[in-house]
């Protein structure tokens, strides 16, 4: 497996992993609410690979024990957005890294294809995420997940993620939810 940039050449399997997601969550404990044209929406993702902020893990066929790519016809594991956009209540805290908005990025979207679940996908992507933000000059890494999907959240607190708690935020279509605000230091 190898985390990279996106193509705009992968939109088409990576809005597929997407789906897939959807419809592995929906109306479970674990629904996050995704709405595939939505959120995400095409152009969403195609503005993110536009702008070199969509990464994608891809299974490189390094793996004997990886047959996942033969099992799904898509080579996409996983993918995230990376970025610099906080949404609006992101600042109704004190983060612990106090800088300018121009050095945080915020994780976006990450999501793990079903098929690829339990082998270390998502953590791979919050490492090249977290790489490609400090190489960016970036000095914090946030993100915001909801309370009910808490294999996300032990993902994010594993991975060195502070959880700064939980709040009820807007998370777009004029929803609310209860969400963990999260960061990482880069520092």
């Amino acid at each position: 497996m190898i985390v990279r940039t996106a193509s705009v050449d992968e939109l088409p399997q990576i809005e597929a992993m997407y789906a897939a997601i959807v419809d592995a969550m929906q109306n479970t404990p674990l629904d996050v609410w995704w709405q595939m044209g939505s959120h995400p929406s095409h152009e969403m993702l195609l503005d993110a690979v536009s702008d070199g902020n969509l990464l994608v893990a891809v299974d490189d066929g390094h793996d004997d024990a990886d047959d996942t790519a033969a099992e799904t016809a898509n080579p996409v594991l996983g993918a995230c957005i990376l970025n610099g956009v906080q949404g609006v209540d992101y600042g109704i805290i004190d983060w612990d890294v106090q800088c300018d908005v121009t050095e945080v990025n915020v994780l976006h979207l990450l999501g793990v294809s079903p098929a690829a679940r339990g082998r270390g996908v998502g953590r791979a992507i919050i490492d090249e995420a977290s790489a490609m933000a400090t190489e960016r000059g970036m000095k914090s890494l946030r993100l915001d997940t909801f309370d009910n999907n808490a294999p996300a959240i032990a993902l994010y607190r594993s991975c060195g993620f502070t959880d700064h708690g939980v709040y009820e935020i807007h998370v777009g279509r004029g929803l609310i939810h209860a969400s963990h605000l999260m960061e990482m230091d880069l520092r």
